[in-house]
């Protein structure tokens, strides 16, 4: 359930043989001054300078940075539960499972010369994930995320990604195997999977949300806060419809699509735009190959196939204009449903 943890560490002492690497102080190219902060101690060598201190492993990030206005510096540490537990992300860990994970990384820290007790560190970003399998493929679904009000966020590079954000949390749904495949990971043998990820950005929102922020917590009564959370965070945020809203929504998409069409073909729109939809679902279900192939096998003149290929062309392009989803053989109140159940249940 829990996929990304990030905690501020309350408590640690580095030892004189850390791993620890110490990134130098930054200077102004025009004057050359110097600009350091003290990063941690040492019994050995007393306080450490530099702009930045970090210490990475495959599975884990600690950070050591100064912290904006208040003189102080922050040690951040940064892990995935289930890639640190299975070696990837793929299955969610349960609570014990989520403990063992936190022990671990915290012996490998030790062997690396942080000694701190993880338990009591402040959770600073809690990133829980659900994945479902769909009876669709992902794009049929491109529609309703749009109508719920979940931007498409191509910036992620491994596919179609919807966000819906704000500076303290974030609601993510994409193709989980798109994702593996693109970072080179197994996929073999894994069911087809949309993933819903809630990414809680800061120790406030933590705090809001489950009503505690230590890590010691989780494992307190804890855990099945997280999990309750979980769902009413999805439930208000994407399922807070009923199907019938959500028909009510596509309505009003495809009213727009109607208006844009009768402001640019005042005298003919509805037949334009009747054409633009057969041109769009012909080319998306047969293919666009497969209905030029068609032409040629009973038309003769080539001629009326070329211009018969380029009328559906246009029809499609102008639809396109306008239209944003891959279309599906069920109705979106159906889609709706199907995804509200799995997520919630």
């Amino acid at each position: 359930m829990i996929d990304t943890l990030k905690v501020m560490l309350t408590d640690y002492q580095i030892s004189g043989d850390s791993e620890i690497r110490v990134q130098p102080a930054s200077y102004e190219l025009g004057t050359g001054s110097m600009k350091e902060y003290p990063l941690f101690q040492t019994e050995e060598h007393g306080n450490h300078y530099g702009s930045k201190a970090y210490l990475n492993s495959d599975n884990w990030n600690l950070t050591l940075k100064p912290m904006a206005g208040t003189g102080s510096t922050g040690a951040f540490l940064q892990l995935s539960v289930p890639k640190n537990y299975y070696g990837s992300n793929y299955y969610s860990v349960g609570e014990q499972g989520t403990k063992a994970v936190l022990s671990k990384v915290e012996d490998e820290l030790n062997e690396k010369g942080v000694h701190t007790n993880l338990l009591e560190a402040n959770m600073s970003r809690v990133d829980t994930f659900k994945n479902i399998e769909p009876d669709e493929p992902f794009s049929s679904y491109y529609t309703l995320f749009s109508l719920l009000k979940a931007r498409r966020a191509l910036k992620r590079g491994y596919g179609t990604t919807f966000l819906l954000s704000n500076s303290q949390q974030e609601f993510c749904v994409y193709d989980k195997l798109v994702e593996m495949r693109e970072r080179n990971l197994e996929t073999r043998g894994l069911p087809q999977t949309m993933r819903f990820e809630h990414r809680l950005l800061n120790k406030g929102k933590v705090k809001s949300t489950y009503g505690f922020d230590k890590v010691k917590d989780i494992f307190k009564g804890g855990y099945e806060v997280i999990k309750e959370k979980q769902v009413d965070s999805w439930k208000s945020s994407l399922f807070n419809f009923q199907a019938e809203e959500v028909v009510l929504l596509g309505s009003r998409q495809l009213e727009q699509e109607m208006k844009a069409f009768k402001e640019r073909f005042p005298k003919n729109w509805f037949s334009k735009f009747l054409k633009g939809y057969g041109a769009y679902y012909l080319a998306s279900f047969a293919g666009r190959e497969v209905v030029v192939e068609a032409l040629k096998n009973f038309e003769v003149d080539r001629m009326k196939v070329w211009r018969a290929v380029q009328t559906m062309e246009e029809a499609e392009k102008e639809l396109l204009v306008l239209k944003q989803e891959e279309g599906s053989s069920k109705t979106l109140g159906v889609l709706y449903e199907e995804l509200r159940r799995k997520v919630l249940n």
